[in-house]
């Protein structure tokens, strides 16, 4: 066992290695979700034997990811057990899937409480079918797409560094639109340009004549799914969004042929987020849960 350390990129590889022992779609595994939202409340990482401790002090509370990985359960649970003690709160785990439900129930039987986490549930996608806009469902996308097409002289290219700063401008834009925009999210951003080699994320831009007007990043999960972590467009452009998602969709069939699925995260209980998420048809919800500790 190790000592908790503040989350760094030092810790990608013992991500690396818990997601190749115990291969998840779930964006609450991660690395990039756990490295990039430090800004929201602080993050502690250690080793557990083969597998990973997560740590989350936030205001609303201290809570743990599942301590995903290979070897014997317990263990790692124990000790994450005594962190949270140390702490002065129970143990509760969040972002919980059925299979890491099940071995918590195998492990201790009857000492952990489970509550369905409706908002935190994922949206898992067909990357084929992102990529086609196939079906009588998604008529609405193609329309947007095909009109966007007959309007605009455009073209989007793979995300590079090269392409940063035009990154950079829509969350600006934004910003002066809304007054206001997303500070956090502006620096989650700006971490993963300034890490872009080390964290192998992939995304793409979408340029009007030669504007920008939307960009996308994603994070590969395990071989066969992408886990979509932002996606920017302009308000000011119809069709913006679905035509970044969909081109993306098309650049990844190109280049990693290996990947069927695309993760676009929770909708938070939002109810337009949740709304446009469904617009787009999810294949399945991943389901995530609470599991809090009861202590007899």
């Amino acid at each position: 066992m190790s000592e908790f350390q503040p989350i760094g990129l030092q810790h990608k590889q013992l991500f690396d290695e818990t997601m190749l022992s115990e291969p998840s779609q779930s964006s609450s595994e991660s690395f990039g979700n756990v490295f990039l939202w430090d800004i929201l409340c602080r993050r502690n990482v250690a080793r557990l034997g083969d597998r990973r401790g997560v740590e989350f002090l936030c205001p609303r509370g201290t809570f743990y990811a599942y301590p995903s990985g290979a070897g014997p359960l317990a263990p790692a649970v124990e000790a994450l057990r005594e962190r949270a003690a140390g702490q002065g709160v129970g143990l509760c785990f969040h972002g919980v899937l059925p299979v890491q439900r099940d071995a918590l129930e195998e492990a201790f039987p009857g000492r952990f409480i489970f509550r369905e986490d409706r908002d935190n549930f994922d949206y898992l996608y067909s990357l084929e079918t992102m990529a086609t806009l196939s079906g009588k469902k998604l008529h609405g996308k193609r329309n947007f797409c095909n009109r966007f097409e007959a309007t605009y002289d455009w073209r989007f290219e793979a995300l590079s560094p090269a392409l940063f700063d035009d990154c950079r401008a829509l969350p600006l834009k934004w910003e002066a639109e809304k007054n206001g925009g997303n500070e956090e999210e502006n620096e989650a951003i700006e971490r993963v340009f300034r890490h872009w080699d080390e964290l192998g994320f992939l995304g793409g831009v979408l340029y009007v004549g030669e504007t920008p007007a939307a960009f996308t990043i994603a994070e590969p999960l395990r071989p066969d799914t992408m886990d979509v972590h932002f996606e920017k467009a302009r308000d000011d452009v119809p069709g913006a969004y679905p035509m970044v998602a969909r081109e993306f969709a098309r650049l990844l069939r190109r280049t990693r042929p290996e990947v069927l699925y695309l993760n676009r995260e929770e909708d938070m209980g939002l109810p337009n987020l949740r709304k446009a998420k469904e617009e787009w048809y999810p294949l399945s919800l991943l389901e995530k849960y609470t599991a809090v500790w009861n202590e007899p």
